[in-house]
C-alpha cells in the first residue's frame, strides 16, 4: 500500500511579537487529494507518473513536504511545476529550493507566494515497477484479405502506488482512465481495427549453396500487414508481442489457426505474422550452372580472377483453388549483379546487398482438371572479379 504524503506548512516573520527577522513554521496542514494523475508509458522501460492537486499557500514563504515511504521512486527524477501563476514577474510563485533530509524517503520545497491563494501544481517522478506487455488478435476473413486487429495492453503495478483513476498512455494522445492497484495486474483492449487489410504469401528461404531438388524447397504461410495510415493504423509504433490467429468460417464461426511473435514495427513499415510450413505450394530450386567466365590469367598462365555465373531455375506449382503469391529470397554474393529473370509474372527487388527476393504470381488450380500448371522462372547473375585460390 502506498505511503504518499503532501504536507504545507507557511513561514512567516513575527512583526511585533519577536524582534529581528526570525521566522517560524506554523499551520501544518495536509494536502488534499490529487485532482488528475498521469501515467506515460510510451517509454518501453521508464513509467513516468504526473499528479496534479491545488495547494493552499500563505503569504510569503511555504514549505511543502513530499514522502513516499513504501513506493519505488527515483528520487532524483521528482519535479514540482507551478501551473496556477507561474513565471518571474512580481505576482508569480517561486520555487526557493529544495532540501532532502537524510535518510528519509522525503524532501522540502520552499515556495514564495506574495499573497494568500491557491496554487495549482504538478509533481512528475519517475516511478519503478510498472510492467507492460503488448499482445495481438487476428481474426481472418474467409477471403483471406482483412482481418479484425486488436491490440491489448497488459500492466502489473508492483510500484507500491496505488493508481486510483489514473489516465494511461501508451502511444495515442486518447489516454484511458483506469484503476490498478499496487500488486495488481489488468489487461485492456488498447486499439482495434475491425478490416485490416492483409496479404497472403508463400515464402522460400532457399539456402544458398545446396539445394533441396526433387524434395522441394521449404514454405511458410505469412500474412503481411502495413502499419501505415492507408491500413488504419500507422499512427504509433506496433509493439513487439505474442500474436494469436484466428480464421473466420463462412459461417461466421472462428477457429485458432496459430501462433507468432509480432516483431516490433514502426510506422511505415511491415510486420509478418508466420503460421508454420505448407504443402499446397511446392517449389522446386535447380542449380544449372555455376561457371568461370572471362578469366584472367598472370604471367605463369595462372588464373588470378574471373567472372563467376551463376544461374538458376525455379519450378512452382499451386495446388490451391485460389490464385497464390510467392516470395524467394535468394541469397546471393554482395558484389552479385542480376543479368537476367525470366518469368512473365516474376518481379525482383535487390532487398539488401546479399538478399534478393522474387516475387511470383500463381494462377489458381483449374477446378475441371487434374493437373496442376508448372512456372518456371529463371535467374542469372554474375559476381565479378573473384579471386582464385
Amino acid at each position: 500500500m502506498k505511503t504518499l504524503r503532501f504536507i504545507a506548512s507557511a513561514l512567516f516573520a513575527a512583526a511585533v511579537a519577536l524582534p529581528g527577522p526570525a521566522q517560524a513554521r506554523t499551520k501544518l496542514v495536509t494536502l488534499p487529494g490529487r485532482d488528475a494523475m498521469l501515467v506515460n508509458l510510451e517509454h518501453p522501460s521508464y513509467s513516468l507518473l504526473s499528479e496534479e492537486r491545488d495547494i493552499t499557500l500563505q503569504q510569503g514563504t511555504n514549505h511543502i513536504d513530499f514522502s513516499w515511504q513504501g513506493v519505488s521512486i527515483d528520487r532524483d527524477s521528482i519535479q514540482l511545476q507551478l501551473l496556477g501563476h507561474p513565471g518571474d514577474g512580481p505576482e508569480a510563485t517561486k520555487i526557493v529550493n529544495v532540501a532532502f533530509p537524510p535518510n528519509e524517503d522525503a524532501l522540502t520545497w520552499r515556495i514564495y507566494s506574495p499573497e494568500a491563494r491557491t496554487e495549482r501544481i504538478r509533481v512528475s517522478y519517475l516511478l519503478y515497477g510498472i510492467g507492460r506487455q503488448f499482445g495481438y488478435e487476428f481474426t481472418v476473413n474467409p477471403e483471406e484479405t482483412q482481418a479484425v486487429f486488436q491490440q491489448y495492453f497488459q500492466m502489473s503495478n508492483g510500484s507500491g502506488e496505488d493508481l486510483d483513476d489514473t489516465a494511461i498512455r501508451i502511444h495515442r494522445s486518447d489516454d484511458w482512465t483506469r484503476s490498478v492497484e499496487s500488486g495488481e495486474t489488468r489487461r485492456f483492449l488498447a486499439f482495434e481495427n475491425r478490416e485490416l487489410p492483409i496479404r497472403k504469401v508463400y515464402v522460400a528461404r532457399p539456402q544458398p549453396y545446396s539445394t533441396r531438388g526433387e524434395e522441394g524447397e521449404i514454405i511458410s504461410l505469412v500474412y503481411e500487414i502495413d502499419n501505415d495510415e492507408a491500413s488504419g493504423i500507422g499512427e504509433f509504433l506496433l509493439r513487439g508481442g505474442k500474436s494469436r490467429i484466428y480464421s473466420e468460417d463462412p459461417d461466421g464461426t472462428t477457429i485458432f489457426i496459430g501462433e507468432d511473435n509480432l516483431e516490433e514495427t514502426a510506422s511505415g513499415e511491415t510486420a509478418e505474422l508466420a503460421l508454420g510450413t505448407v504443402k499446397d505450394v511446392l517449389l522446386k530450386r535447380h542449380v544449372m550452372a555455376d561457371r568461370r567466365e572471362n578469366e584472367r590469367r598472370n604471367t605463369s598462365r595462372k588464373t588470378v580472377l574471373f567472372d563467376r555465373v551463376v544461374e538458376v531455375r525455379y519450378e512452382i506449382e499451386n495446388c490451391n483453388d485460389k490464385a497464390a503469391a510467392v516470395r524467394v529470397l535468394e541469397t546471393i554474393p554482395a558484389d552479385a549483379v542480376i543479368e537476367e529473370v525470366t518469368a512473365g509474372n516474376a518481379t525482383y527487388e535487390r532487398k539488401s546487398g546479399s538478399e534478393l527476393e522474387l516475387e511470383i504470381d500463381l494462377p489458381a488450380r483449374a477446378a475441371d482438371s487434374e493437373e496442376v500448371e508448372v512456372v518456371e522462372v529463371r535467374l542469372r547473375y554474375r559476381q565479378p572479379n573473384v579471386v582464385a585460390n
